[in-house]
């Protein structure tokens, strides 16, 4: 993938020493599973991993510099990248979904030093969704869902059959949407401005979820992803009971997928409800009239 300098979202690695608190990692194995699986470690554990080995100079001589513990965090996409072909970091922003940390997953890896000299190699003790800043890709799920919020929609108006948006009392009155020419309709393509991603390029599609329209009579449709139409085969139709002057409206919920320096789409687990401007309609009621 192409990344902006010294940002990139695939690998992440740092080596750092956090102060000691002991996390409740009973169960851990040297290749960070328990039971089989890999350990999801929280975000108080994530803060507080143990700066030097539990057993006091373990891995160094009485008379010799004491053990201690360096961390690398990886992006799980590093690891992903083997088996799901996943090297732009989707995969690891979408394991997160904000309810259980803020992402990308990361990959916790951890080797005993004694002065300057490893005396292991790395091992991984577990993953995390609150991996320290320091260690976090430049994107995440939250810039990415607040970057959505801002997308610049298209404007949905109603328009309605008869034509001129007049009709009248009992009659069938056709509606159907038509898109402004600004902004971004459904399966149009946003690029943010690389500089709210910090040089990443993401693009943001939208997506229809549903259309409601709303008939200004106190009624509204049934959410829907008809664009409507015109007699005979419009299939979103209204009749008006009393005369009158009703202002009338289609409501979009939005939804979109995003990629990430041009790698697969996935969907954006948010949504957004945008009311479209108001269109009058005029209710007439008809009189018969005998001509000669």
């Amino acid at each position: 993938m192409t990344a902006h300098p010294g940002l990139r979202i695939g690998v992440l690695a740092m080596a750092l020493l956090l102060a000691w608190t002991a996390p409740s990692s009973a169960g851990w194995d040297s290749q960070g599973t328990q039971g089989g699986s890999t350990v999801r470690i929280t975000e108080q554990e994530a803060a507080n991993l143990p700066t030097a080995p539990a057993v006091s100079g373990a891995g160094s001589t009485s008379s010799g510099p004491p053990a201690r513990f360096e961390y690398r965090f990886a992006s799980a996409c590093e690891r992903a990248a083997g088996t799901m072909g996943d090297s732009n970091c989707t995969w690891a922003l979408l394991a997160c979904p904000g309810t259980d940390g803020p992402g990308p997953l990361t990959d916790i890896f951890r080797r005993t030093v004694v002065g300057s000299t490893p005396t292991a190699g790395w091992s991984q003790i577990g993953s995390t969704c609150y991996p320290p800043s320091t260690a976090r890709p430049a994107v995440t799920m939250a810039m990415i869902v607040e970057a959505f919020h801002l997308t610049r929609w298209a404007t949905a108006r109603v328009a309605t059959q008869p034509e001129g948006n007049v009709t009248l009392v009992g009659l069938k009155t056709f509606y159907r949407v038509g898109w402004s020419a600004e902004g971004f309709e459904p399966g149009e393509v946003d690029v943010v401005d690389p500089a709210r991603m910090l040089g990443h390029r993401v693009e943001i599609r939208p997506r229809l979820q549903s259309l409601t329209y709303v008939f200004g009579d106190g009624q509204s449709s049934a959410p829907t992803t008809s664009m409507g139409g015109t007699y005979p085969k419009g299939d979103v139709v209204h009749s008006y009971g009393a005369a009158g002057r009703y202002a009338t409206r289609v409501d979009v919920t939005w939804t979109a997928d995003f990629r990430v320096d041009g790698g697969g789409w996935a969907p954006i687990p948010d949504q957004v409800v945008v009311s479209g401007p108001a269109t009058e309609v005029t209710v007439k009621t008809a009189k018969a009239v005998l001509v000669n």
